[in-house]
Order: C-alpha cells, then sequence, then structure tokens
C-alpha cells in the first residue's frame, strides 16, 4: 500500500517535487553529511533519554503491517504508553515517539533533539514559535494529530514537544557515558542505531534536562493548511503523478544532486534539465547562477527568478544594476558583483592601511569545542560548549618565522577554565589575536559571562580582567581580536573561491596564487604540500590522512570530525584504549594546526600582495 510518512510529509512541504525523488530511491546529499550524522548521533541519545522517562512503555518494533497491527491491539487497552506506535487512516501512515492514552484522551510527544529555552520561551510568550527555524518542526506534529485523529474522530488529543532545556543545568556528571551507541544498519540510504543505557534511571528521571512543552494553541493553527497539503501530496502518490515545483534560486539549497551507481541524472537536472548547466554563446560552461554569493538577498522584484524563466542561468545574464543599492553603493562588500564581473584576484589598497595598525606579536588562533544536547558534565546546560582545545602561530614581528603552541585535553573533565588560562598564559595583553570569523570572540564572551555569574568569581578575577580586555561584547567595545573573515570580505577576492570566504574555500584559492617559497616551506614541513606536473597544489586538507586501527576509520579535517573525534575521544567504545586515544588526539593536533596555518598563508600572501 502507498503511504505518506511524516518525514515525507516533511520533505513534501519543503518542496512537493522531492517527495517523488524519495520514493523512486534517488540519492540525496544529507544522507552523506557527517554533521547531520553527528546532530542525528544526539538525537539517539535524547530519544532514548526520554523513553526512560516513562519506564511503563513498550516500545512497538518489526516491520510496518506488523507494527500497525500491534499497535492497534495495543490502544484497545484503557490505559497505555507506546514508543514509535504506527497509526495507518487510508494512505497516511505516521510513527509517533511516544504515545500516552488514557482512556479517551491521548498525549501525542514528539520528541527533538532541538535546541529549546523555557526561560526564552516564557519572556517571548506565544510570540517563541512563531520564528521560522520551528515551522517544520510543528507542521510535523500537525500531521501526527491529523491522522490519530482521523483515527480516533471522537478523542481528546494534546500535542507536545519533549526538547533539551538550555536553561536547565545537569546535576549529574558524565551523563553522557550511559548512552552507548551502536549502528545496527549503515547503508547510503538508511542508518539505524541502537542506545544502550547504562546508568541509573531513577537519577535520570528525578533530575530531567528534558522540557515538556504543550503546542495545542500552534497545531490549531497550523491544522487547515497541513490538511490540504497532505491531501495534494496523497493525490500525487496514489496517481504517480510528480508536483513540478517551478525552479527557482531556490533550488541552491536542493539535497537532490548525487547521482547514482550508473550515472543517470540526480534529482536536480531532472528538474533543470539544460539549464542544469550554464553555457555561453559559443557552448562553453559558464558559471551558473545558483553560484552567486549572498543570492537570495539579491532578487529584487524576483528579478533572478524571472531570469531563470527565460533560461537564462549564468552569471553573465544578470543585469549589474542588481548589485548596487538605490544609493548608488554596491551591495554586501561588492562581493557578488566582483563575481560576477571580475576574472582575477585582487587585494583592495584600503588592506595596507590596516596593517599600519596592527600590534605585533600576531596570534593566529583556532579553537575547537563540542557540543551534544546531554551535557558532559554536572554543572552544564544542554548545548553548552566544552573547549577542548586550541592552536596558535605566533609572528613576534613583521617578516619573523611563525612558532607554534598548542594545547588540548584529553582527561574526562570539564576543560574549560584551563583552555582559557593557558591562552591568558601565552597572548597576556600584548598583540593582536587574528581569527577567522566571530566565533572565537564568541566563545571568549561566553566564558567571561560565565565566570562573572559564577559563585566563586572573585576566583578568576585575573582572567575576567584579561577577557573584559580582549573581548567585544557589542559593537561598540573595542577589541585585540580581527576577524580575518571579515577581511577576507571586504578586501580579497579570488575568482576560485566563488564569492565564499570560508577558511577551506579561501586557501586553495591563494595556494592556486601564491609564489611564495616561504608558504611552500611552510606546508612541506607539514608534508601537506603536493603539486601537479602543471603546478596545481592540492588542498592541505585532503592530504590529512586517515587513521584507521580496531573499528575505527576517521579523518579529522573538519569541525565536525573534530567534534565526533572528541566525543569518541573521552566517551566512545575505546575511551580507555589508550592507543585509540593517542591517535585520536594526534589527528585533533595536526588539523587544528593546519587550520592556524591556514590562516597565516592567506596572511602571507595578503602582505605579500600589499609590498608590506
Amino acid at each position: 500500500m502507498t503511504y505518506l510518512s511524516k518525514s515525507e510529509f516533511k520533505l513534501a512541504m519543503s518542496c512537493p517535487t522531492k517527495l517523488a525523488y524519495k520514493k523512486a530511491g534517488l540519492k540525496s546529499s544529507t544522507e552523506f553529511d557527517p554533521y547531520m550524522n553527528y546532530l542525528s548521533d544526539g538525537g539517539y541519545m535524547v530519544g532514548k533519554m526520554a523513553q526512560l522517562y516513562y519506564p511503563e512503555g513498550i516500545e512497538i518494533k518489526g516491520n510496518t503491517e506488523h507494527c500497525i497491527a500491534q499497535t492497534a491491539e495495543e490502544l484497545l487497552k484503557d490505559k497505555v504508553v507506546l514508543f514509535e506506535p504506527a497509526i495507518q487512516v487510508n494512505n497516511k501512515l505516521v510513527r509517533i515517539d511516544i504515545l500516552v492514552k488514557n482512556g479517551n484522551q491521548f498525549q501525542l510527544i514528539e520528541v527533538k533533539s532541538k535546541s529549546y529555552s523555557s526561560e526564552e520561551h516564557a519572556e517571548k510568550g506565544d510570540t517563541y514559535f512563531k520564528a521560522t527555524n520551528w515551522k517544520s518542526y510543528l507542521e510535523d506534529v500537525t500531521y501526527q494529530q491529523y491522522v490519530l485523529q482521523d483515527q480516533f474522530p471522537e478523542a481528546k488529543i494534546d500535542a507536545f514537544l519533549l526538547m533539551p532545556d538550555k536553561s536547565i543545568k545537569s546535576e549529574i556528571d558524565e551523563m553522557i557515558n550511559w548512552f552507548h551507541l551502536t549502528n545496527i544498519q549503515h547503508t547510503p540510504n538508511f542508518r539505524e542505531v541502537e542506545v544502550h543505557f547504562t546508568g541509573d534511571a531513577e537519577k535520570l528521571r528525578a533530575h530531567p534536562i528534558l522540557k515538556l512543552v504543550s503546542v495545542n494553541k500552534e497545531v490549531a493553527g497550523l491544522m487547515p493548511n497541513v490538511i490540504k497539503n497532505a491531501s495534494v501530496f496523497i493525490d500525487s502518490l496514489l496517481s504517480k503523478t510528480p508536483i513540478i515545483t517551478p525552479i527557482s534560486i531556490k533550488c541552491k539549497s536542493c539535497n537532490y544532486t548525487i547521482r547514482d551507481e550508473n550515472n543517470s541524472r540526480s534529482g536536480f537536472e531532472k528538474c533543470w534539465g539544460d539549464l542544469a548547466i550554464a553555457k555561453d554563446e559559443n557552448g562553453n560552461e559558464v558559471p551558473h547562477i545558483l553560484t552567486l554569493g549572498q543570492l537570495g538577498n539579491l532578487n529584487p522584484n524576483n528579478c533572478l527568478n524571472e531570469l531563470i524563466e527565460e533560461g537564462k542561468v549564468a552569471i553573465a545574464d544578470i543585469p549589474v544594476e542588481v548589485f548596487y543599492k538605490p544609493t548608488g553603493e554596491v551591495k554586501y562588500n561588492g562581493r557578488p558583483m566582483y563575481q560576477a564581473t571580475q576574472n582575477t584576484e585582487f587585494l583592495k589598497p584600503e588592506f595596507t592601511e590596516l596593517l599600519t595598525g596592527l600590534q605585533y606579536p600576531l596570534y593566529f588562533l583556532d579553537f575547537e569545542t563540542s557540543q551534544m544536547a546531554i551535557p558532559f558534565h554536572a554543572g552544564m546546560k544542554p548545548y553548552d560548549k566544552v573547549m577542548f582545545q586550541w592552536s596558535c602561530h605566533v609572528i613576534q614581528s613583521p617578516g619573523a618565522e611563525p612558532v607554534h603552541h598548542e594545547w588540548i585535553n584529553t582527561s574526562d573533565f570539564y576543560p574549560n577554565k584551563l583552555f582559557i588560562q593557558s591562552l591568558y598564559d601565552l597572548i597576556g595583553y600584548n598583540g593582536t589575536i587574528m581569527s577567522w570569523s566571530n566565533y572565537e570572540n564568541t566563545q571568549l564572551k561566553t566564558m567571561l559571562n560565565l565566570f562573572e555569574a559564577a559563585p566563586d568569581a572573585h576566583t578568576h578575577t585575573e582572567l575576567i580582567n584579561w577577557l573584559n580586555v580582549i573581548c567585544k561584547r557589542d559593537k561598540l567595545d573595542s577589541t585585540n581580536i580581527v576577524d580575518m573573515n571579515d577581511l577576507a570580505i571586504k578586501y580579497y577576492f579570488h575568482p576560485l573561491m566563488k564569492g565564499q570566504t570560508s577558511i577551506k574555500v579561501t586557501l586553495p584559492a591563494v595556494l592556486a596564487a601564491t609564489n611564495s617559497s616561504r608558504i611552500k616551506n611552510w606546508l612541506s614541513a607539514e608534508k601537506l604540500w603536493l603539486a601537479d606536473e602543471q603546478g596545481k597544489i592540492a588542498n592541505p586538507y585532503n592530504l590529512l590522512p586517515y587513521f584507521e586501527m580496531y573499528n575505527k576509520s576517521e579523518n579529522v579535517k573538519d569541525g565536525t570530525g573534530a567534534m565526533r573525534a572528541y566525543q569518541d575521544m573521552l566517551y566512545g567504545a575505546d575511551a580507555r584504549n589508550q592507543t585509540v586515544k593517542q591517535e585520536y588526539k594526534n589527528a585533533l593536533l595536526r588539523y587544528c594546526k593546519l587550520d592556524t596555518l591556514a590562516m597565516l598563508i592567506i596572511w602571507e600572501h595578503w602582505c605579500d600582495m600589499s609590498g608590506m
């Protein structure tokens, strides 16, 4: 039988055409996204914790037909709590996380690992859930209630979200050690994880960190639209007629961009046809309109979508006035305009003025942090950051050779204060901190707020004074921290960056342009310099080695990999295996060191371009 599941309903609400692609088994990029897998790990743990709050619950397992039958049998009882019950009405099918039945009353509970704050909810009231980032979650719950109400039309149903509450401090130390994940099945199209709980369930229930939040009002408001759309989606499935969504700039975020093993067209290519590749009048491939930076903000009066409707999908087809404000000022520091009109690297002369005001030493600094829905330590709240590693390349004076420093925590304790203390010992009050993005400032500001609010704040006086000097709390504050990503946005352009400014995009562009022997020597010393016969230099991040040992196969080359490595190093199955732990430590140190070396390389190249 053809069903519209709750996950399929949610997908179709984002783009109806995707429903047909999912049913056809087309590949989605989210299935291969390590960050999505990292988030889902936290979701599995939260799901298990939620079930432990209801010790009388009965889990429904098996294939779809068996689950539907077992659920129907269990719901004949006057009182029952079910985990993952399957409710099927005609062509609608939902699996509800937790369903509590008491006579003719139901509590429909959707468990989410999404961050929630009861304090903010109390302040904002009914407006809290009106934020756009809640809409898809609430539509999901509404569809479930729609199906359940169809099954039990006379019942009273109350809908809830059950979520980690950022306002609650954990009273349990090392709670995360109580949850152990095992992949039961992991294929390109499906991942099933089993969570084993080894802790104290009564203690967990006595000190809850999940909050049960009523969403009855929100569900009632969304119900008419959900019913209408569900009917349209089901008719499409039954008639086997895909819903054609007009192509537009929204397709930039499409996740159906991967071809299958037979190299058949991806979902994106099926939608866009010949327009999936932009070509000039001679048939040569040229930059596509969907690669334009700030695309969603450069669509006044829907002009870009009108170009797409006309079959004009090259960046060169975009009218130049799109890149200007009514005042004549270029939008977004000119980056989209440069992407459309420039084909050569350049550095604005204003960068040179910045160099004259910098105080040496320069500290090229990068942090690695980890956060989970389930706090690592007592006193932490859900999604609090654990600051476990930093790397810093230091230049004492212009032209001096860099000296590298680093710090990492490999012990099972809350390391944030030692992290800050070690930074203070290295940097003190002299010089300028160079970071990539505002992330480092944000984390230091968070620690400053925590130190000041702590009952023992007097013991942190020295660190509080230091953080007050180097941190920027608001726009009017001065700071010792320079955001190199902001400098890239304002001053630097390279066509290979395609309008982006992340460090992992900027570094390869710089390496393609530089002739610096110093840069080559720095990378060679780390065994991260590799050039082909044409002189093309490999992205150093792609040269970071895998390590394979026991059941591990890891490649720490981005922030998600670092978070997963830290979590597994301290709380995974091999946390007591010193050999595996050392491999993790080596991989983390190597990755974080490359981040600050990348900043140094980019800075060296910019200084060369400016003649300084």
